[in-house]
This record gives structure tokens, sequence and C-alpha cells, in this order.
């Protein structure tokens, strides 16, 4: 490796053909060069890594090439040499992140009406464009509408939405997508076998999975891998880099949930979590895990990319579980993940997920009262008949809850029922806690707090909520605590519930 370059740099592609993916805008690119008939602006919209800036060297290339070829630059010639170099004077590539204001583009516009220095064309590229101020914006748009005949516009941009309309209508719009898994693999088995790296399959696997459709992202992985090994890069090397959950904690994880096995779920979560593994990341594995386990349920295999045996596992797995319970558990871990920033503790989002799977076909005890005598028949004695007396139901000891571990998991109660319920969470926060025979107390200031909290789904919710802070089966009784002036108040703000 002679050249002390980035890998990113150094294979970035000198003609149309080694450009990766994005074939309808090559194509079109190409065919207008041909015709010696290209645009006098563009605008290159999608995300970081796509080919953006490279399309653009390579458009600036081609215009200027001195024996362009079926509109391919030839990369030889005096003009293609200095490009390649950064040594060519008419293309000015601007990045708009550190040249916002209105000067700027005012500066640029100056020098717009001036002829070439040695191609035929002068082309700006504007990088990172939605960063440009909107008076630099209104200075800028009267050129892009009427620019000189030998000044070329290429504006890239990863927030397209951040544009004003009269912009984009001034520029021929292109999208540029996220790149397949299948291009990046092939391109980076190229580079690999060209560079002389030493990589096993389940590592370039991992890069190419981690790169989420970026060429550039892949090899900045591939270049911190290959300074982080002493000889071949493994898949061991790449997950300590990436910071990656092993797979089989994630299998593990997902049968404990589908066997019902609470405890062994959270133990799990909190085994990754202290190991040091981000729980973002964590979040974001298993996700990908259910949702290649919904892909098997619907029967489609061949979007799953994983080895024989990690199929044959999750095939397993999926027929222990229905098509409407992989939907209810991936729509709850969607919606944790938002949770993971704002709560004190980390793996509670995951952890109420859990809960919320495990106990989410088990039904709440229904509380049957007695009923009434009809009145008709209150003077008259009924001889109680055996057979028709039902046995009484079980009664299970509930554990006895003391006010030392109420003060212990008070606080953390309010921030789990939170993340689940921040209305329900809202309500707690109004409440008194305490302890009372054994039981948890909870006083609110008003019967219309105290019927919300009755509810059969926020039942539910604080006894899932219980058992996340160590104090599973303890019973739970409402009150109402006397405060009329604040009756009012409280229930108008939550008359939604």
């Amino acid at each position: 490796m002679a050249e002390n370059k980035a890998l990113y740099r150094r294979w970035r592609p000198q003609v149309f053909a080694d450009l990766v993916g994005q074939h309808h805008v090559k194509q079109t690119i190409l065919n207008a060069i041909k015709a010696g008939q290209p645009s006098h602006a563009y605008l290159f919209a999608g995300p970081r890594g796509t080919g953006k800036t490279s399309m653009a060297r390579l458009l600036a290339k081609a215009v200027n090439c001195l024996d362009q070829k079926e509109g391919e630059p030839c990369g030889k010639c005096a003009n293609c040499v200095a490009l390649a170099n950064g040594q060519m004077m008419d293309v000015i590539e601007i990045d708009a992140a550190s040249h916002t204001g209105v000067d700027d583009v005012r500066n640029l516009i100056e020098k717009v009406g001036f002829s070439p220095a040695i191609g035929k064309y002068k082309v700006y590229v504007i990088d990172e464009v939605h960063m440009l101020s909107k008076s630099a914006f209104n200075a800028l748009l009267k050129t892009l509408e009427e620019p000189p005949a030998h000044a070329i516009f290429v504006l890239a941009t990863t927030e397209v939405h951040k544009l004003l309309p009269t912009v984009v209508s001034r520029c021929q719009y292109f999208d540029f997508h996220y790149l397949s898994y299948e291009e990046v693999a092939e391109q980076l088995k190229k580079i690999i076998q060209q560079e002389k790296i030493a990589i096993s399959d389940d590592a370039l696997q991992i890069i190419v999975s981690n790169s989420e459709g970026s060429l550039r992202d892949a090899l900045s992985i591939l270049e911190q891998a290959m300074s982080f090994s002493d000889g071949k890069i493994d898949q061991r090397i790449l997950k300590d880099l990436l910071g990656i959950v092993d797979t089989k904690l994630v299998e593990d994880l997902t049968q404990a949930v589908l066997d019902k096995n609470t405890l062994k779920a959270i133990a799990l979560i909190n085994e990754i979590y202290f190991k040091g593994f981000d729980i973002n990341q964590l979040g974001k594995v298993w996700l990908n895990y259910l949702r290649e386990l919904l892909m098997i349920k619907l029967g489609n295999d061949d979007l799953v990319r994983r080895s024989v045996d990690e199929k044959k596992i999750m095939q397993g797995q999926a027929q222990k579980i229905s098509v409407n319970g992989l939907v209810n558990l991936l729509q709850s871990l969607v919606g944790s993940m938002n949770s993971y920033k704002v709560a004190s503790l980390p793996q509670l989002a995951l952890e109420l997920v859990v809960a919320k799977s495990c106990y989410a076909d088990v039904p709440s005890t229904p509380i049957v009262e007695p009923k009434k005598p009809d009145e008709a028949q209150v003077s008259m004695p009924v001889a109680p008949v055996a057979a028709a007396v039902p046995p009484p139901p079980k009664v299970f000891p509930q554990p006895a809850l003391t006010a030392a571990k109420l003060a212990e998991i008070k606080q953390v109660l309010i921030e789990s029922v939170s993340i689940a319920s921040p209305s329900v969470g809202a309500v707690l926060k109004t409440s008194q806690m305490e302890v009372k025979d054994g039981k948890l107390q909870i006083k609110v200031p008003s019967k219309f707090l105290q019927e919300t909290l009755d509810k059969p789904n926020n039942r539910i919710l604080l006894a899932q909520c219980l058992v996340q802070v160590g104090a599973e089966g303890v019973e739970v009784e409402c009150a109402v605590e006397t405060a009329p002036d604040a009756v009012n108040e409280v229930a108008d703000v939550f008359d939604i519930m």
C-alpha cells in the first residue's frame, strides 16, 4: 500500500463504470455527456456514502476530458490527471456546512462569469447544500436559473426536505439510494482481493450488514478492523470493535421470551448490559433478529442472511409463536427504542418489553362479587345443597411489602410505569404510597384517578412493573386521599384517560 490514503479515497471511482450502484443516475448523465448536452444544474440527494460526491467528480472529469469516449473520461489526459490530483482549477468544491453565509455565495457568483482556465466547463460542487442560509439561497437562485454557458452546478445533500422548492425546481433532481447487500459485498471482495487483506467470510458479512447500504461506511469499518487486528480479520475482532452482541445471546433471549421465562430473559438483558454492551445496540440486534424470525414465519427464508445452523434454530422458534405474537413483540420493541436515552436505567425499556410479552396472554383474575338475593325470596330460607356449592378457590400467600422495601423501589417503579404509560406514571407522581397490612396502598387525590388506576389494563401494567423492581405478587390497593381543592384541577389534566 504505497499511498497513505484512506481506503475510500484510494478506491474512489475514476470512471462511471467503476461507480457502484445508482444505475439510473449514471445512465442519464452518461447519455447527456455523450450528446454534448449536460444540464446547467444537478441536485444529488440521498444518504451518506452512496456516491453523490463521486458522481459529481466524475461528471466534472467527463465534461472536461480531452479524449472522452462514449461519455467516459479517459483518465490519462492532462485535465483528468489534474482533477484526480485535486489540482483542476475549473472544478471548485465548496463545503456548505462551513460556507453558509450570503457573502460566501456572492463571492462565488462574482467568479462564475469568468471563463474556464484550462477546461471546457467550470463545475461548482456544493456539498451539504441544505446548510446554506436562506439569504445565501436567495442569492444563488438567479445564477442557478440562468448560469453562463460554461458553468455547471452540482448540489449534493443528505436532507433534501430542507431545500427551498425554488432551488429544487431549477435543477435536474436525482435520488441516490442505499446500496444493496450484494453491491456492497461484491465491491468489498474486489477491494479485499486487490489490497490482499486476510479476512474471514463471517467477518465480511458483519461489515456488510453494519454498513447499512453505505459503501464508505463499509470501507471505514474494514480499515478500522485492519488497524485493530494483528493478522487475519475474524468475527471476534469485528464484534469487539463494533460492540456487537453475540447471536447466541440473542437466540437465548428470544427463547426465554417464547418460553414465558421472564426471570431468565431479564437476567440475560442485564448480563449483556453489565458486560459493557450498548443497550441501544442490543435493541437493534434483537429487532433485526425478530424481523428475520417473522420473515421465516411468513415463508420468506431467502431474506434471512444466516448460517444453516442459525436458520434451523430460528425455524424451531418460529413454530412456537404466532404471526400476531411476533408482530406485537416487534411493535413493543420498536416503541421502546426511544426510551434508552431518557431512562435512568437503560436496560429497563427492554425489560418492560420482555414483561409485556411474557404476560400478554395471562388473563387478570376477575373479581367475583356475591349475587344479591331476589327481593321476593328474601324471607324464604333456602337449605344449602352441598353438591351445588363450588369448592373454595386456592389462596396463595402474597409476599409482604415493608416500608423499607417501598422506599427502595418507589422511584424506580414510577420510572418504569412512566416509560410504558406516561399518563399512568403521571398519576403515580401525584399519589402517596405507603405500606398497609403488607399491601402497597396508592392514595390519589380523587375518585376519578382511583378509577383510572383500577382499570384492568392499568392493574396489569402495575403488576408487570412490580415484577421488574423485585416486588412480584405484591397486592396493590388504590384509595382516595382527601384533597378536595385539587380534585377538579387534576381531573381536568387527565380527562383524556
